[in-house]
């Protein structure tokens, strides 16, 4: 039986926290389940300081934690949980980790639900709580996916929230979902989000995972059609007077981190890096901890491990997280990930710019971690550093 060694653990830096899986949108490309979106269950305020006083005083926190509250949608609990929440994981890192541990919260919310309450919260702890708002651009691109449970577009609910944020000076990260039908409109898309960009503190997109059985997309024809998108954003951004406020698209930056980072940090961005146990630790609405990938929930790839329970590795509810990180299955996890980094490394030249989130892909489509290429890496990983790399060129050789 495996063995978990500890060492191999990097501090954790991020806690997505589950405190309710219920959603006021039904968007079509979740990845929560239709049941848990509908249930109205919540982690206790009590239970939740039971949860962060077992991290707190655990020896994998070091001089700062980032609290993230999704998998669901946040808002529905009201600011007074929040205010309550925030307070009690404050007392808990000053009794644990003394005075100077900082403690960041960050809610990634549909935006649907802002108001002026919410406002006040974010306004009050500015220092220390920042908000994400997804949107996926005009209304016609939006409304596409992110629909209400009666079916109904979400475009005005959300940039309603949007527009108070901006009206209350309040700065916000924007994250949008690419869709087959976006990839035809880059400009529109760009433009969108560019009159923001004095309030965004930052903003991703991220391609649409199912595109190969969308009916409109397959990744084979995809390639072209997705780097023509990159490089009319790259164009866009690059045509924009440098003295003007630019947009931080983060897809593009991080890009550049990975690519131009000196020897001594690449290690930052390596695939193992990426997915240590316990970097990322999430806490599910019933105390179920899952890691590796930020927000990873049970609903993703149930049956790897022959348990129904995905990558569920322990419960905060009974456990303490040195009971966690002794879990046999953790270990297997940790290994699998390494064999299947390994295995990419030996037969991939893409490796270094890959942050190696694709292993459960890899599992799902041939049932083994030893392959080196799915479609999804394909387009997302090869598709997007070929017209990045190619973008770069373009601008030495125009330019000097």
């Amino acid at each position: 039986m495996l063995e978990q060694d500890t060492h191999q653990f990097d501090p954790i830096e991020l806690v997505v926290v589950q405190a309710t899986s219920f959603c006021n949108l039904n968007c079509k490309y979740c990845y929560l389940g239709e049941e848990p979106r509908r249930g109205r269950d919540r982690i206790t305020l009590p239970r939740l300081s039971t949860f962060f006083s077992k991290i707190l005083s655990s020896g994998y926190v070091r001089d700062q934690l980032i609290v993230s509250w999704h998998c669901g949608e946040p808002l529905v609990l009201g600011p007074g949980y929040y205010e309550e929440a925030i307070e009690r994981i404050r007392v808990l890192a000053e009794l644990h980790r003394g005075p100077d541990f900082k403690v960041l919260h960050d809610f990634q919310t549909n935006g649907t639900l802002i108001d002026d309450r919410w406002c006040a919260l974010f306004n009050k702890h500015r220092d220390t709580v920042t908000v994400g708002v997804s949107c996926d651009g005009p209304s016609d691109l939006h409304d596409v996916y992110r629909r209400d449970w009666k079916e109904t577009g979400t475009f005005g609910r959300t940039t309603r929230g949007i527009e108070l944020l901006v009206a209350n000076d309040i700065k916000f990260g924007l994250i949008a979902v690419v869709s087959p039908r976006t990839l035809r409109h880059p400009d529109r898309f760009f433009d969108f989000f560019y009159k923001y960009r004095r309030h965004v503190s930052e903003f991703r997109f991220n391609l649409l995972d199912d595109f190969a059985d969308s009916g409109e997309f397959s990744y084979r024809d995809g390639q072209e059609t997705y780097s023509a998108f990159l490089n009319a954003m790259l164009d866009k951004l690059a045509s924009l007077d440098a003295s003007n406020e630019l947009i931080n698209v983060k897809n593009f930056s991080y890009f550049y981190e990975r690519l131009f980072s000196p020897p001594a940090q690449r290690w930052k961005y390596t695939a193992d890096r990426m997915s240590r146990p316990f970097r990322a630790f999430n806490v599910a609405i019933n105390g179920d901890v899952s890691t590796f990938y930020a927000g990873l929930t049970i609903d993703e790839c149930p049956d790897v491990y022959g348990d129904g329970r995905g990558l569920v590795v322990g419960n905060l509810n009974d456990q303490s997280l040195d009971d966690i990180a002794r879990s046999p299955k953790l270990a297997r996890l940790y290994e699998d990930f390494r064999r299947s980094h390994a295995f990419c490394e030996k037969r991939c030249r893409y490796f270094r710019l890959c942050p190696g989130g694709y292993n459960l892909i890899k599992f799902k489509r041939h049932g083994t971690f030893e392959v080196a290429e799915t479609p999804e890496c394909t387009i997302q990983v090869k598709t997007f550093a070929d017209a990045m790399i190619e973008h770069i060129r373009a601008h030495l050789k125009k330019n000097y």
